[in-house]
């Protein structure tokens, strides 16, 4: 399978923890704004996440350009246009729409039903991929849970039911979330409350409207903890990209704040 195009620098990593060394990266990720990622896997494929339309709806979410990179599997979580309004590269080998589950080149990629909107109906997907005993999952657009999250809060049982709910659909341990912060109207507490709820060892927000939602919500987070404990660990970069492997800290979850770049770009 070809490698990627793109490169990823550690100098800005120095220090971290839950990171692999510049000569054993297992998952490079660049984020290229809002909800979409490129993610290169080791001697396997190269995935593009949700490539949609830069400041769509007028509003200031870029998404920039791939320049020369040509992915091999694009997943789309569903046709609104910040999540499918960027034009691909002719002849992408792979666009998987959330239909059908996809095995190649040691990389398995699972469609899982999701809510924008109202409960009662799945209207777009979050995506697991797994490699390598690596669990990486795109939450989509999953704003609807995070509403009806906060929503039930005046309700012990009612909040509990949506509780049970949201770890019924994403049950696993997960190396790492990339996770929606922003909607219609200001969720960002409601993320920080469905964050805790997964088994997350590491956490990127996405999907937000300007670079300070992504700050408020890292300080949300800060001097935290999730459900079971565990410390939150703010990580803000100045650049795109990160890089993860299967060794990440125990007892901590990492949160690391990304800039969108174009593929190449450094902090």
């Amino acid at each position: 399978m070809r490698r990627n195009l793109f490169l990823v620098a550690l100098s800005v990593l120095t220090g971290a923890q839950g990171c692999s060394s510049p000569e054993s990266p297992v998952l490079e990720i660049h984020y290229l704004g809002h909800a979409s990622f490129l993610m290169a896997f080791p001697g396997g494929p190269t995935v593009l996440t949700d490539y949609g339309e830069s400041d769509a709806w007028g509003l200031d979410s870029p998404v920039y350009p791939l320049g020369e990179v040509r992915p091999d599997i694009v997943t789309r979580s569903h046709d609104h246009l910040d999540h499918a309004g960027g034009t691909l590269p002719e002849g992408i080998p792979n666009l998987l729409l959330g239909d059908r589950a996809f095995d190649t080149d040691g990389l398995t990629v699972s469609p899982i039903p999701t809510f924008e909107g109202p409960l009662s109906e799945p209207d777009n997907h979050s995506f697991l991929f797994e490699f390598d005993g690596l669990r990486i999952l795109h939450l989509g657009d999953c704003q609807g849970l995070m509403v009806a999250l906060g929503e039930a809060a005046s309700s012990p049982r009612v909040r509990g039911e949506m509780e049970d709910r949201i770890q019924t659909l994403y049950p696993d341990r997960y190396d790492l979330v990339l996770l929606p912060i922003g909607f219609t109207r200001d969720i960002l507490m409601e993320a920080a409350e469905f964050v805790a709820l997964l088994d997350a060892g590491q956490v990127i927000p996405m999907h937000y409207w300007s670079p300070g939602d992504r700050d408020t919500f890292l300080g949300l987070l800060e001097g935290g903890s999730d459900a079971r404990g565990r410390p939150y660990r703010t990580v803000p970069l100045p650049g795109p990209r990160w890089i993860l492997d299967g060794n990440g800290p125990e007892g901590e979850v990492v949160v690391v704040g990304l800039v969108p770049g174009p593929p190449g770009s450094r902090p």
